[in-house]
């Protein structure tokens, strides 16, 4: 881990009358956006008869920009705008407009990453679209031109090879003739192939000889709602009771198993059969139900408050659904995968190396991870990979002891984002599960190129054990907006994020745990919190905790309910932090602190203010929500948090009012 760094990044917005100490600031004051700032201009008609205006006309770099280079990378919304060189600034302006703007907009502004370059994000963008960018630096320049991805894939095979299960063994693939198993049909499937699958059960791990080509996929695609690939088998026969053991039973498994359900839940996992008959699960935890398979006499025991012959018993025997390792242009969607994990804990879809890969509207359930895109390999492997309108969930390890799942098999994630550049996750519906969402990775902590501009909106979480949104390592462009999550033990986990920039925006966080933001292991990362609103009602609970200390982090525009410390920071060190306009409440008595920064505890806002210089434009009265018990976090016309918020370049400049609202939702915005 790096020590900290004061890294010049976002403009800082501090009380001008308060003779309180400031943090020291991050950004160069010249980038401030004014908080009387007006709306951008609407986006013209496009139905007018006015002809849209002419494309500009971009110039060569120049200045500090001269021989340096301009990339982007375009996703549906969004863009990541690179620039890289030597000797480039510190921080630069951005703007863009595309060819139906009369005028450029001001996007957020760009920071430098450890590797010297500039790194930036523009938001709001329509899709299918041109832009033209701009990046300056006093009178530097450099441009370049964009093109956004379509809202939606489509693609007309030139091949249809059918599938069924039900079929004779021997068929050619054709509708007459179905081949009986997917693994046949993939094989023979070239570029622009759809592999038509018929409702069925498909007990198979498929694997992907070939690549699909530019536009022209190898789609492997249910043809109904009930196309089901399971990787398990069900437990039949008479179990024993074993001697000189409380309810223990046992019976003859000859395959490897790394997964066991009961009546379609997770059941817990011991790690030998000294563990089973004690009770003792991981973490010293008591866990009075679970499994274990000796793989030496092929006996499986079951440690189970009633007679296991009264349940039906799934054991996972297969390890993983679809593999695409190092594989092109290939998509996978409509199917149902479960009960997979014969050597640990499972996987529904697995791409390794894989580019263009597309995985939509797919059941997955009961394995450790649902969804997993990996990279290894050379830069034009692992990019482009869209994960979108799946559900999974591992159904009863969110009722299992924490301790006693944690840094085990059982320990799970929805979703693994660890490729190289450009992945879209959204639409996603994640529930039961371990984890939620994770990006990056721990290895190669400070690699900037693993998951690089990685987009993560409009996901909806709910019985996350863990962690709901999960980025470690650089995580350089990761984008978590607009997600929706309830019930979780940490909200938004920082631990850590090691360069950045990273941006969480507009996003909820309902009933968490544990903390709504978890700082650990002393990240560094500059990380963007914009508009999210946190919630819990948990007795004595923090609105937010940290771990360790951190740094880099900058905070506007967003409401944190808690019952204990609106936060608490128990620790000395924690540098970089620009926090302002944010609505911290806590119901915690007015006699007793509500904040506690480095050991020290404040009674209140304006104290915490003056000793510290942090939220000299926040405030602590309850937010207004709507009905928080009932689940709607919008703001009454009489919140505090209406018209209370400051404009952010590039972020919230579609506000309604006089003023940006403070968190998620904007009243009486769409």
């Amino acid at each position: 881990m790096k020590t900290a760094r004061l890294l010049p990044i976002l403009a800082t917005l501090l009380l001008t009358n308060c003779a309180s100490p400031t943090p020291t600031p991050l950004v160069d004051s010249t980038l401030l956006p004014s908080p009387t700032l007006a709306p951008a201009s609407p986006l013209p008609d496009l139905l007018a008869d006015t002809p849209p205006p002419a494309d500009p006309t971009l110039t060569s770099p120049s200045g500090a920009f001269a021989s340096a280079r301009i990339e982007f990378v375009a996703n549906i919304e969004t863009a990541g705008v690179y620039v890289s060189g030597e000797n480039l600034p510190k921080n630069a302006s951005l703007l863009y407009r595309s060819s139906m703007d009369a005028d450029w907009r001001e996007g957020h502004p760009m920071i430098q990453i450890d590797d010297g370059r500039l790194v930036g994000s523009l938001f709001g963008l329509r899709e299918s679209t041109k832009y033209f960018v701009k990046v300056t630096s006093e009178s530097s320049e450099i441009s370049g031109v964009l093109i956004t991805q379509p809202e939606a894939l489509t693609f007309s095979p030139q091949t249809i090879i059918h599938v069924n299960a039900s079929a004779p063994a021997g068929g050619d693939g054709s509708e007459a003739a179905p081949f009986q198993t997917i693994q046949e049909g993939v094989n023979r499937a070239a570029a622009g192939t759809q592999v038509l699958v018929a409702d069925g059960v498909y007990h198979e791990e498929i694997t992907f000889p070939n690549s699909g080509a530019q536009g022209q996929w190898i789609q492997v695609k249910a043809a109904g709602d009930n196309a089901f690939i399971d990787g398990s088998k069900t437990i039949a026969g008479e179990w024993s009771v074993l001697e000189r053991a409380t309810q223990v039973w046992s019976i003859k498994v000859p395959d490897n198993i790394g997964y066991v359900a009961r009546d379609g839940k997770r059941f817990y996992r011991f790690n030998d059969m000294k563990a089973l008959l004690r009770s003792r699960g991981a973490g010293k935890a008591t866990v009075n139900e679970g499994w274990f398979h000796d793989t030496k006499g092929d006996w499986l025991y079951v440690k189970s408050m009633d007679d296991p012959s009264l349940h039906i018993w799934q054991a996972g025997v297969l390890d993983r659904a679809f593999v695409v390792d190092g594989r092109d242009w290939i998509w996978i969607e409509g199917f149902e995968v479960g009960f997979f994990g014969s050597k640990g804990g499972g996987c529904g879809i697995c791409a390794m190396n894989a580019s263009h890969v597309v995985i939509r509207k797919n059941r997955i359930h009961n394995l450790q991870v649902g969804i997993y895109a990996n990279w290894e390999g050379s830069a034009e492997q692992g990019n482009d990979t869209r994960i979108e309108f799946n559900e999974i969930s591992d159904p009863g390890v969110d009722e299992l002891d924490w301790d006693a799942v944690k840094g085990t098999y059982m320990e799970g994630t929805g979703i693994i984002v660890r490729g190289h550049v450009g992945a879209i996750v959204r639409g996603n519906y994640i529930h039961n599960f371990f984890n939620g969402i994770y990006t990056g990775t721990t290895a190669g902590i400070e690699n900037p190129e693993i998951a690089r501009d990685a987009d993560i909106y409009d996901n909806t979480m709910d019985h996350i054990s863990d962690d709901a949104l999960e980025p470690e390592g650089a995580c350089v462009n990761h984008r978590f907006r607009d997600n929706r999550m309830d019930t979780m033990l940490v909200g938004f986990s920082n631990a850590p994020v090691t360069q950045g920039p990273t941006w969480v925006i507009r996003n909820l966080f309902t009933n968490f745990t544990s903390t709504s933001v978890k700082w650990s292991r002393n990240p560094d990362g500059v990380v963007f919190l914009y508009h999210n609103t946190f919630y819990t009602n948990a007795p004595e609970l923090n609105a937010m905790s940290m771990i360790t200390i951190g740094f880099n982090t900058v905070m506007r525009n967003n409401i944190f309910q808690g019952n204990g410390f609106a936060f608490e920071e128990s620790w000395y060190g924690s540098t970089g932090m620009d926090w302002d306009y944010d609505n911290w409440h806590t119901a915690r008595d007015a006699s007793l602190p509500h904040f506690r920064w480095e050991t020290v505890d404040y009674l209140s806002m304006s104290l915490l203010c003056a000793a510290t210089g942090l939220e000299c434009h926040g405030h602590e009265s309850p937010p207004g929500f709507v009905n928080p018990l009932g689940g709607d976090f919008t703001l009454m016309s009489t919140s505090p948090n209406v018209d209370a918020g400051v404009v952010i370049l590039g972020i919230n400049e579609d506000y309604v009012g006089s003023a940006p609202d403070v968190g998620a939702f904007e009243y009486g915005g769409e």
